[in-house]
């Protein structure tokens, strides 16, 4: 399978399941970074989704992490949101 698209929105949804997917998209995809994006209260769960990953396979490391915010227009109001994305690269081992 081939590494299409390297993203993972978080939601509202049990963190393992994030990591889940990181998971899948680097050993099933074959994906050599992951971004990790998330808005608002849900960057707390980006940030243990990454975490755990990385405790789960050593070989991972935090390659950029990318704060901001996003401003929407709803119902006729703007609003603005913090935003954060977190890369996750594969170290390459020199043995």
């Amino acid at each position: 399978m081939q590494c299409s698209d390297n993203a993972i929105l978080v939601g509202k949804k049990y963190f393992m399941r994030y990591v889940l997917a990181v998971l899948f998209k680097l050993f099933v995809e074959h994906c050599n970074t992951v971004k990790i994006r998330a808005l608002g209260k849900n960057i707390a769960r980006a940030v243990l989704t990454a975490t755990s990953a990385q405790f789960l396979l050593r070989e991972l490391s935090v390659a950029r992490v990318d704060i901001g915010t996003v401003s929407f227009i709803t119902e006729g109001r703007l609003r603005n949101v913090s935003s954060i994305e977190i890369e996750l690269r594969i170290r390459d081992y020199i043995p």
